[in-house]
């Protein structure tokens, strides 16, 4: 069988969740070892050192151009007829237009429904004109993608049933596969230097990640936390963008005690969740969620929201969740955390470990070739 990938997150500059779903498949297919794939991977720049690491020997990589509307519009459908491949898989939530007449089999994962429905707290926020058009684009080529693919692969059983949902499309269309972890384990030193009283999380500006929350409950909560005092802030940032616009928030909330992480390597972030204490995911919605899940592998403990999907894919022994309206629950959530009892703690940690075990490479893989094989049986 020969799969043409599209794999444009593994040479985009651009971290996140897209990068880390490629990068555990490959590695994945690689530990899979499967003698009858073949597989073209399409990206969109040359690969520095990290990415070529997660690319299994043998692939052959067809670079196009970091232009994405020249490359789904044109340069995509092009190589895609020029490499006749049995089968096309987009990892972006959409396959670019036109390949139906190719002759393939398509598949395509599809995180969660985020760009193709509309959620309350997504109303009202502002947008350039650049924005609206990405977004619209998006949303028409989601929907298109998940008319044309023979199987739609998901992350979650969540985010399965609100696509079916929203998308109007049996259920036996979706493939649940849970994604994976990839982050190097911790650093044994990093791990012994555990701070007594401080959290962490990811910056995002992105209103369904919802660190609103967090800032809010530093400042008007401060007294539910430990010695009624705000613990240090660790904010991870992705870029400087997002480093800038986190800077402005903290500042507009008054808050004074954090530090941001800049240009974080995966094993400096693997290395910053073992030294804990507690991670914070206040997040609204997710199709699978993964920091949490890193977090939790790597020894930290997690406050996390009860948005969908996250009882599901972190489990109820590990973390301790809370309200994604409540300012005052993320406060209680992390004070819980913060006071407990060092037996108590490692049992969390424990149960946390065994929790994220669960989401390996090779099961991501093996479930994505199960749905690639089921799209191709259905073609005969």
């Amino acid at each position: 069988m020969r799969v043409v990938l599209d794999a444009r997150p593994l040479s985009h500059p651009q971290a996140g969740g897209f990068r880390a779903y490629v990068r555990a498949l490959l590695r994945g297919l690689t530990e899979l070892g499967a003698e009858d794939l073949e597989l073209i991977l399409y990206v969109d720049r040359p690969l520095d050192a990290a990415a070529q690491a997660f690319v299994p020997l043998g692939v052959t990589v067809r670079e196009l151009s970091p232009d994405r509307l020249k490359t789904d519009l044109r340069l995509f459908p092009a190589a895609v007829r020029q490499d006749r491949p049995d089968l096309v898989h987009g990892t972006v939530n959409y396959l670019p237009p036109g390949l139906s007449r190719s002759g393939a089999a398509l598949t395509v994962t599809i995180h969660d429904a985020m760009g193709i429905k509309r959620y309350r707290w997504d109303v009202g926020v502002p947008r350039t004109p650049r924005e609206r058009f990405i977004n619209r684009y998006w949303a028409y080529q989601t929907r298109a993608s998940a008319r044309a693919a023979r199987r739609v692969v998901t992350v979650s059983r969540g985010a399965a049933n609100e696509l079916a949902a929203t998308l109007c499309l049996p259920e036996d269309r979706f493939a649940v596969v849970y994604a994976a972890l990839t982050l190097p384990a911790p650093c044994l030193r990093a791990a012994e230097e555990a701070p007594d009283n401080a959290i962490i999380t990811i910056a995002s500006p992105d209103p369904r990640k919802n660190v609103d929350l967090l800032l809010r409950a530093l400042r008007d909560e401060a007294d539910r936390f430990p010695g009624g005092t705000a613990p240090l802030l660790d904010l991870v940032c992705t870029s400087e963008t997002t480093a800038r616009r986190a800077e402005q928030a903290l500042q507009s909330y008054g808050l004074t005690n954090y530090r941001l992480l800049r240009q974080v390597s995966d094993q400096a972030l693997s290395d910053r969740f073992a030294i804990g204490p507690v991670f914070v995911w206040p997040s609204r919605l997710e199709g699978f969620g993964l920091p949490p899940i890193e977090a939790m592998w790597a020894g930290s403990t997690v406050a996390a929201s009860n948005a969908p999907v996250m009882p599901e894919v972190l489990g109820e022994k590990a973390p301790i969740y809370f309200d994604p309206d409540s300012p005052a629950g993320l406060a209680d959530a992390v004070r819980r955390l913060l006071d407990e009892e060092p037996a108590a703690r490692r049992a969390r940690i424990v149960a946390g470990r065994a929790q994220a075990a669960q989401y390996t490479c090779r099961r991501l893989a093996e479930g994505t070739v199960a749905a690639w094989k089921s799209a191709m049986e259905e073609r005969r």
